[in-house]
């Protein structure tokens, strides 16, 4: 038996290694419509602290919404997997996106990476008075952020993911991320179940994919 190992896209381009210097990463974006229908986001509000809000198609971050604060999780599920529609375990991220249509400007806004399990029913109660970037709950580094400012009434914001996106790629496990406001200025965009495709959130990923591993019972021909 003998066994073959075959490079899918692990290579820089440009690296001495007899392959074509046009390697190029490759490419997955994750948008719920027909195909793909794992990301889940919902608002956890303190003042509604029993409310079910993940059918809602905007989403509010507010340190301080008529008085108490409201938070945004988000998770794109089933990214990671040996499907050509998913990034292959132990892949190497290039570069990760999270991508946001806003409507609202407001205070700078986090992007802290959960730690903590969440169902699509969270509340703010059964999260235990929301999420805390304490490292236990969520991370206390902040993965990314915005300063909430935006130009026209509409407009996409990226967030950079790539450590995250990362971590899921080498085994840890997926719980999304948080967005936590620094301010009484609420930052709003389209939810996962907004009407219009183009206006949902989406999570666009590079990446160079490891080697696969191909057992065979022919032998492997040897060089002359």
């Amino acid at each position: 038996m003998s066994v073959l190992i075959l490079f899918s896209c692990l290579l820089l381009p440009g690296q001495a290694t007899g392959l074509p210097s046009s390697v190029m990463p490759s490419r997955l974006i994750f948008v719920n419509g027909d195909k793909y229908k794992g990301c889940v986001d919902t608002e956890i509000w303190e003042l509604s602290p029993n409310k079910v809000m993940e059918s809602v198609d905007v989403v509010t971050s507010d340190a301080n919404n008529d008085g108490g604060e409201s938070q945004i999780l988000m998770r794109f599920g089933n990214i990671v997997g040996n499907d050509p529609s998913q990034i292959r375990p132990g892949s190497r991220i290039r570069k990760a996106s999270l991508v946001v249509t806003a409507f609202d400007p407001g205070s700078t806004v986090n992007l802290h990476r959960m730690f903590v399990p969440w169902p699509r029913s969270a509340t703010w109660n059964t999260l235990v008075a929301g999420v805390s970037a304490d490292g236990q709950e969520a991370s206390r580094h902040k993965e990314s952020f915005t300063f909430g400012k935006i130009t026209a009434n509409k407009q996409t914001v990226r967030f950079e993911v790539t450590d995250s996106v990362q971590a899921w790629s080498s085994g840890k496990p997926n719980h999304g991320w948080v967005f936590l406001n620094t301010g009484g200025n609420g930052w709003d965009f389209y939810s996962s179940e907004y009407v219009e495709l183009e206006s949902r959130p989406y999570l666009e990923v590079e990446f160079f994919a490891p080697a696969k591993i191909i057992t065979t019972n022919q032998p492997i021909p040897q060089a002359r």
